[in-house]
Protein backbone atom coordinates (compact mmCIF):
# COMPACT_ATOMS: atom_id res chain seq x y z
CA UNK A 1 0.00 0.00 0.00
CA UNK A 2 1.30 3.46 -1.01
CA UNK A 3 1.46 6.45 1.64
CA UNK A 4 3.07 8.69 -0.99
CA UNK A 5 0.39 11.57 -0.84
CA UNK A 6 0.29 11.25 3.15
CA UNK A 7 3.07 13.84 4.44
CA UNK A 8 2.70 13.21 8.46
CA UNK A 9 4.65 13.91 10.34
CA UNK A 10 5.05 10.68 13.30
CA UNK A 11 4.94 12.48 16.66
CA UNK A 12 1.69 14.49 15.07
CA UNK A 13 0.23 11.55 13.52
CA UNK A 14 0.48 9.54 16.86
CA UNK A 15 -1.01 12.89 18.99
CA UNK A 16 -3.47 13.73 16.92
CA UNK A 17 -4.56 10.69 15.37
CA UNK A 18 -4.35 7.21 16.85
CA UNK A 19 -5.06 8.99 20.09
CA UNK A 20 -7.80 11.42 19.40
CA UNK A 21 -11.10 10.28 20.88
CA UNK A 22 -13.54 10.70 17.84
CA UNK A 23 -13.11 8.06 14.80
CA UNK A 24 -11.07 9.15 12.52
CA UNK A 25 -10.41 7.60 8.98
CA UNK A 26 -8.27 8.59 5.58
CA UNK A 27 -9.60 7.83 2.34
CA UNK A 28 -7.50 8.01 -1.28
CA UNK A 29 -8.40 9.74 -4.68
CA UNK A 30 -10.56 6.38 -5.19
CA UNK A 31 -11.99 6.85 -2.10
CA UNK A 32 -10.18 3.58 -0.85
CA UNK A 33 -9.73 3.39 3.24
CA UNK A 34 -5.64 3.81 3.89
CA UNK A 35 -5.69 4.37 7.81
CA UNK A 36 -8.09 4.99 10.62
CA UNK A 37 -7.49 5.37 14.03
CA UNK A 38 -8.38 3.09 16.92
CA UNK A 39 -11.38 4.98 17.98
CA UNK A 40 -12.69 3.35 14.74
CA UNK A 41 -11.85 0.16 16.03
CA UNK A 42 -13.07 0.71 19.71
CA UNK A 43 -16.28 2.40 18.38
CA UNK A 44 -17.43 0.36 15.54
CA UNK A 45 -15.94 -2.70 17.04
CA UNK A 46 -14.00 -3.53 14.03
CA UNK A 47 -10.81 -4.77 12.96
CA UNK A 48 -8.59 -2.31 11.28
CA UNK A 49 -6.94 -4.75 8.51
CA UNK A 50 -10.50 -5.89 7.66
CA UNK A 51 -10.75 -2.20 6.03
CA UNK A 52 -7.62 -0.74 4.53
CA UNK A 53 -7.43 -1.28 0.87
CA UNK A 54 -11.07 -1.62 0.32
CA UNK A 55 -13.61 0.75 -1.06
CA UNK A 56 -15.90 3.03 1.43
CA UNK A 57 -19.30 1.60 -0.65
CA UNK A 58 -17.89 -2.73 0.42
CA UNK A 59 -18.73 -1.34 3.73
CA UNK A 60 -21.43 1.76 3.24
CA UNK A 61 -23.24 0.93 0.12
CA UNK A 62 -26.14 3.50 0.95
CA UNK A 63 -24.10 6.37 0.65
CA UNK A 64 -24.12 5.43 -3.38
CA UNK A 65 -27.95 6.00 -2.90
CA UNK A 66 -28.27 8.87 -0.28
CA UNK A 67 -26.14 11.66 -2.07
CA UNK A 68 -22.85 11.36 0.09
CA UNK A 69 -20.70 9.61 -2.37
CA UNK A 70 -21.20 12.39 -4.73
CA UNK A 71 -20.18 15.03 -1.94
CA UNK A 72 -17.33 13.10 -0.66
CA UNK A 73 -16.01 13.28 -4.58
CA UNK A 74 -16.70 17.15 -4.81
CA UNK A 75 -14.35 17.40 -1.40
CA UNK A 76 -11.44 15.99 -3.43
CA UNK A 77 -12.51 17.90 -6.46
CA UNK A 78 -13.20 21.49 -4.95
CA UNK A 79 -11.36 21.11 -1.58
CA UNK A 80 -14.58 22.70 0.37
CA UNK A 81 -15.57 20.71 3.39
CA UNK A 82 -18.86 19.28 4.30
CA UNK A 83 -20.69 18.25 6.88
CA UNK A 84 -23.44 15.61 8.10
CA UNK A 85 -25.88 15.37 11.31
CA UNK A 86 -27.89 12.72 12.38
CA UNK A 87 -26.05 9.92 10.82
CA UNK A 88 -27.58 6.40 11.78
CA UNK A 89 -25.06 3.59 11.82
CA UNK A 90 -26.15 -0.02 12.16
CA UNK A 91 -23.25 -1.87 14.28
CA UNK A 92 -23.11 -4.67 16.29
CA UNK A 93 -24.27 -2.50 19.53
CA UNK A 94 -27.38 -0.56 18.04
CA UNK A 95 -27.70 2.40 16.11
CA UNK A 96 -25.03 4.72 16.63
CA UNK A 97 -25.66 8.21 15.59
CA UNK A 98 -22.98 10.36 14.17
CA UNK A 99 -22.21 13.45 13.24
CA UNK A 100 -19.37 13.97 9.91
CA UNK A 101 -17.02 16.30 8.94
CA UNK A 102 -15.75 15.28 5.35
CA UNK A 103 -12.57 17.73 4.24
CA UNK A 104 -9.36 17.21 1.84
CA UNK A 105 -6.13 16.37 3.83
CA UNK A 106 -3.19 16.29 1.00
CA UNK A 107 -5.00 14.46 -2.09
CA UNK A 108 -6.62 12.13 0.04
CA UNK A 109 -10.28 12.56 2.12
CA UNK A 110 -10.02 12.94 5.77
CA UNK A 111 -14.04 11.73 7.95
CA UNK A 112 -14.08 12.75 11.30
CA UNK A 113 -16.94 11.70 13.31
CA UNK A 114 -18.45 12.25 16.60
CA UNK A 115 -20.89 9.83 18.53
CA UNK A 116 -23.63 11.53 19.60
CA UNK A 117 -25.89 8.26 20.73
CA UNK A 118 -26.05 9.04 24.14
CA UNK A 119 -27.08 13.03 23.43
CA UNK A 120 -29.33 12.26 20.96
CA UNK A 121 -31.00 9.77 23.34
CA UNK A 122 -30.95 12.48 26.10
CA UNK A 123 -32.97 15.01 23.63
CA UNK A 124 -35.12 12.57 22.41
CA UNK A 125 -35.90 11.84 26.38
CA UNK A 126 -36.34 15.57 26.86
CA UNK A 127 -38.69 16.35 24.27
CA UNK A 128 -40.59 13.31 25.64
CA UNK A 129 -40.61 14.81 29.02
CA UNK A 130 -41.28 18.13 27.59
CA UNK A 131 -44.65 16.71 25.69
CA UNK A 132 -45.32 15.38 29.27
CA UNK A 133 -44.85 18.29 31.31
CA UNK A 134 -46.98 20.26 28.90
CA UNK A 135 -49.70 17.82 28.87
CA UNK A 136 -49.81 17.66 32.80
CA UNK A 137 -49.58 21.79 32.38
CA UNK A 138 -52.54 21.94 30.19
CA UNK A 139 -54.68 19.31 32.50
CA UNK A 140 -53.68 21.24 35.63
CA UNK A 141 -54.78 24.75 33.99
CA UNK A 142 -58.01 22.73 33.12
CA UNK A 143 -58.50 21.99 36.35
CA UNK A 144 -57.57 25.00 38.08
CA UNK A 145 -59.99 26.94 35.43
CA UNK A 146 -62.94 24.20 36.33
CA UNK A 147 -62.08 25.06 39.97
CA UNK A 148 -62.40 28.86 39.49
CA UNK A 149 -65.55 28.40 37.62
CA UNK A 150 -67.21 26.08 40.10
CA UNK A 151 -65.67 28.85 43.00
CA UNK A 152 -67.43 31.65 41.10
CA UNK A 153 -70.81 29.30 40.68
CA UNK A 154 -70.56 28.65 44.32
CA UNK A 155 -70.12 31.81 45.61
CA UNK A 156 -73.06 33.73 42.68
CA UNK A 157 -75.57 30.93 43.87
CA UNK A 158 -75.09 31.44 47.46
CA UNK A 159 -75.82 35.24 47.46
CA UNK A 160 -79.59 34.46 46.94
CA UNK A 161 -80.24 32.34 49.57
CA UNK A 162 -78.45 34.13 52.44
CA UNK A 163 -79.50 37.49 51.01
CA UNK A 164 -83.51 35.80 51.20
CA UNK A 165 -82.03 34.62 54.81
CA UNK A 166 -81.24 38.30 55.52
CA UNK A 167 -84.71 39.03 54.53
CA UNK A 168 -86.69 36.51 57.10
CA UNK A 169 -84.53 37.39 59.65
CA UNK A 170 -85.38 40.81 59.64
CA UNK A 171 -88.89 39.90 58.89
CA UNK A 172 -88.90 38.11 62.22
CA UNK A 173 -87.09 41.34 63.85
CA UNK A 174 -90.00 43.51 62.53
CA UNK A 175 -92.64 41.23 63.61
CA UNK A 176 -91.62 40.94 66.79
CA UNK A 177 -91.09 36.66 65.78
CA UNK A 178 -88.46 35.89 68.20
CA UNK A 179 -88.91 35.36 72.03
CA UNK A 180 -86.81 36.45 74.66
CA UNK A 181 -84.93 33.26 75.28
CA UNK A 182 -84.12 32.95 71.73
CA UNK A 183 -82.92 36.58 70.74
CA UNK A 184 -78.90 35.99 71.95
CA UNK A 185 -79.34 32.66 69.98
CA UNK A 186 -81.16 34.73 66.99
CA UNK A 187 -78.73 37.82 67.32
CA UNK A 188 -75.80 35.59 66.57
CA UNK A 189 -77.74 33.67 63.35
CA UNK A 190 -77.70 36.97 61.92
CA UNK A 191 -74.10 38.11 62.40
CA UNK A 192 -72.84 34.66 61.08
CA UNK A 193 -75.19 35.22 58.07
CA UNK A 194 -74.07 38.59 57.70
CA UNK A 195 -70.40 37.27 58.06
CA UNK A 196 -71.02 34.67 55.12
CA UNK A 197 -72.76 37.42 53.27
CA UNK A 198 -69.29 39.61 53.55
CA UNK A 199 -67.47 36.39 52.46
CA UNK A 200 -69.31 35.56 49.17
CA UNK A 201 -69.15 39.07 48.17
CA UNK A 202 -65.48 39.16 48.99
CA UNK A 203 -64.70 36.19 47.29
CA UNK A 204 -67.01 37.29 44.38
CA UNK A 205 -64.49 40.34 44.44
CA UNK A 206 -61.53 38.28 44.42
CA UNK A 207 -62.62 36.02 40.95
CA UNK A 208 -63.33 39.14 39.43
CA UNK A 209 -59.83 40.53 39.90
CA UNK A 210 -58.65 36.87 38.61
CA UNK A 211 -60.36 36.69 35.62
CA UNK A 212 -58.45 40.45 34.30
CA UNK A 213 -55.40 38.61 34.50
CA UNK A 214 -53.59 39.38 31.55
CA UNK A 215 -56.45 41.30 29.98
CA UNK A 216 -56.26 43.90 28.37
CA UNK A 217 -52.95 46.81 29.29
CA UNK A 218 -52.93 50.19 28.57
CA UNK A 219 -50.08 53.21 29.49
CA UNK A 220 -51.05 54.49 33.54
CA UNK A 221 -50.07 57.04 35.28
CA UNK A 222 -49.53 56.19 38.97
CA UNK A 223 -50.42 59.75 40.53
CA UNK A 224 -54.02 59.29 38.48
CA UNK A 225 -54.61 55.91 40.22
CA UNK A 226 -53.85 57.91 44.00
CA UNK A 227 -55.92 60.66 43.26
CA UNK A 228 -58.16 58.43 42.52
CA UNK A 229 -58.12 56.72 45.68
CA UNK A 230 -57.71 60.07 47.65
CA UNK A 231 -61.16 61.18 46.09
CA UNK A 232 -63.19 58.15 46.83
CA UNK A 233 -61.78 57.15 50.43
CA UNK A 234 -61.28 61.51 51.59
CA UNK A 235 -64.08 60.58 54.49
CA UNK A 236 -61.47 57.85 55.69
CA UNK A 237 -58.62 59.93 55.04
CA UNK A 238 -59.60 62.73 57.35
CA UNK A 239 -61.33 60.27 59.77
CA UNK A 240 -57.51 58.81 60.50
CA UNK A 241 -55.85 61.96 59.72
CA UNK A 242 -53.99 59.88 57.51
CA UNK A 243 -50.57 61.65 55.66
CA UNK A 244 -49.85 60.01 52.08
CA UNK A 245 -46.50 61.23 50.63
CA UNK A 246 -46.18 60.06 47.26
CA UNK A 247 -43.09 60.32 44.70
CA UNK A 248 -43.50 58.38 41.36
CA UNK A 249 -40.65 60.87 39.69
CA UNK A 250 -38.54 57.69 39.24
CA UNK A 251 -41.30 56.07 37.07
CA UNK A 252 -44.68 58.03 36.99
CA UNK A 253 -46.21 55.97 34.18
CA UNK A 254 -46.53 52.13 33.81
CA UNK A 255 -48.13 49.58 31.11
CA UNK A 256 -50.64 47.59 33.33
CA UNK A 257 -54.50 46.63 33.27
CA UNK A 258 -55.77 49.77 35.15
CA UNK A 259 -58.63 47.58 37.24
CA UNK A 260 -56.18 45.86 38.52
CA UNK A 261 -53.51 48.51 39.19
CA UNK A 262 -56.34 50.28 41.32
CA UNK A 263 -56.79 47.45 43.16
CA UNK A 264 -52.85 47.13 44.15
CA UNK A 265 -52.95 50.37 45.40
CA UNK A 266 -56.58 50.47 47.09
CA UNK A 267 -55.68 47.46 49.00
CA UNK A 268 -52.22 48.56 50.42
CA UNK A 269 -53.38 52.17 51.41
CA UNK A 270 -56.41 50.67 52.62
CA UNK A 271 -54.74 47.96 54.78
CA UNK A 272 -51.96 50.75 55.70
CA UNK A 273 -54.88 53.09 57.24
CA UNK A 274 -56.89 49.94 58.79
CA UNK A 275 -53.58 49.05 60.44
CA UNK A 276 -52.78 52.07 61.67
CA UNK A 277 -50.87 52.67 65.02
CA UNK A 278 -53.42 54.23 67.96
CA UNK A 279 -50.47 56.22 69.29
CA UNK A 280 -49.74 58.33 65.73
CA UNK A 281 -50.98 59.36 62.78
CA UNK A 282 -50.65 57.20 59.88
CA UNK A 283 -48.32 57.82 57.21
CA UNK A 284 -47.98 55.64 54.02
CA UNK A 285 -44.98 57.01 51.43
CA UNK A 286 -45.47 55.56 48.29
CA UNK A 287 -43.40 55.71 45.61
CA UNK A 288 -41.85 54.25 42.40
CA UNK A 289 -38.16 53.47 41.11
CA UNK A 290 -36.19 51.13 38.61
CA UNK A 291 -34.15 48.47 39.82
CA UNK A 292 -32.80 45.70 36.37
CA UNK A 293 -34.91 47.85 34.21
CA UNK A 294 -38.28 46.97 36.09
CA UNK A 295 -40.46 49.04 37.49
CA UNK A 296 -40.89 49.14 41.41
CA UNK A 297 -43.89 50.07 43.52
CA UNK A 298 -42.59 50.39 47.26
CA UNK A 299 -45.49 51.04 50.13
CA UNK A 300 -44.36 52.23 53.46
CA UNK A 301 -46.29 52.89 55.98
CA UNK A 302 -46.00 53.15 60.31
CA UNK A 303 -48.65 51.06 61.56
CA UNK A 304 -48.59 48.35 64.41
CA UNK A 305 -46.68 45.88 62.14
CA UNK A 306 -46.79 42.27 62.30
CA UNK A 307 -44.42 39.42 62.49
CA UNK A 308 -43.19 38.94 58.72
CA UNK A 309 -41.18 35.92 59.71
CA UNK A 310 -44.42 33.54 59.57
CA UNK A 311 -45.39 31.60 56.52
CA UNK A 312 -46.41 33.27 53.22
CA UNK A 313 -49.14 31.51 52.64
CA UNK A 314 -50.67 32.99 55.99
CA UNK A 315 -49.70 36.80 54.91
CA UNK A 316 -50.56 36.12 51.47
CA UNK A 317 -53.66 33.43 51.71
CA UNK A 318 -57.39 33.89 51.29
CA UNK A 319 -59.34 34.93 54.18
CA UNK A 320 -55.89 34.92 56.24
CA UNK A 321 -55.66 37.43 58.94
CA UNK A 322 -52.51 39.04 60.75
CA UNK A 323 -54.61 41.09 63.35
CA UNK A 324 -57.41 39.80 64.78
CA UNK A 325 -58.79 43.32 66.85
CA UNK A 326 -59.85 45.06 63.17
CA UNK A 327 -62.60 44.69 61.03
CA UNK A 328 -61.67 42.48 58.27
CA UNK A 329 -61.65 39.21 55.37
CA UNK A 330 -57.66 39.03 55.18
CA UNK A 331 -58.75 39.24 51.23
CA UNK A 332 -57.03 42.35 50.50
CA UNK A 333 -53.17 40.81 50.54
CA UNK A 334 -54.34 37.88 48.65
CA UNK A 335 -56.08 39.82 45.81
CA UNK A 336 -52.58 41.71 45.50
CA UNK A 337 -50.78 38.51 45.41
CA UNK A 338 -52.49 36.88 43.19
CA UNK A 339 -52.52 39.84 40.35
CA UNK A 340 -48.96 40.43 40.85
CA UNK A 341 -47.85 36.87 40.64
CA UNK A 342 -49.88 35.80 37.76
CA UNK A 343 -48.85 38.98 35.54
CA UNK A 344 -45.12 37.74 35.96
CA UNK A 345 -44.05 40.21 38.89
CA UNK A 346 -43.36 39.44 43.01
CA UNK A 347 -44.09 40.71 45.70
CA UNK A 348 -42.00 41.36 49.26
CA UNK A 349 -43.15 42.23 52.55
CA UNK A 350 -40.53 43.59 55.63
CA UNK A 351 -42.45 43.82 58.99
CA UNK A 352 -41.81 44.39 62.34
CA UNK A 353 -44.28 44.81 65.37
CA UNK A 354 -45.20 48.61 66.38
CA UNK A 355 -43.29 49.65 63.71
CA UNK A 356 -44.72 49.39 60.55
CA UNK A 357 -44.45 47.72 57.08
CA UNK A 358 -43.30 48.08 53.43
CA UNK A 359 -44.50 46.04 50.30
CA UNK A 360 -42.18 45.96 47.27
CA UNK A 361 -43.99 45.11 44.46
CA UNK A 362 -41.94 44.70 41.42
CA UNK A 363 -43.96 44.26 38.15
Amino acid sequence: MEYKHLEFNNELRGAFFDMAYSPFVILNENLDFIDMNRAVETTLNIEKSDFLGKNILTFFPKIKDNGRLEMYKSVLKTGEPIGFDDVLLETSEGTLNFIIKAFKIGNCLGITTLNVTGLANTIDQLKKTKVNLEATNNKLKRKNEELEEFSYVMSHDLRAPLTNMGSLFKMLMETNGITEEGAPIFEKAVTVGKLMCEKIKALNNVMSIKSNVNSKEEEIKFIEVLNKFKTNNSEKIIENRTIIKEDFSCAPIIKYNNLQLESIIHNLISNAIKYKHPKRKPVINIKTKIENNKINLIVKDNGIGFDDTVDKDKIFGLFKRMHDHVDGLGVGLHIIHSVVVNNGGNIEVKSELNKGTEFKITF
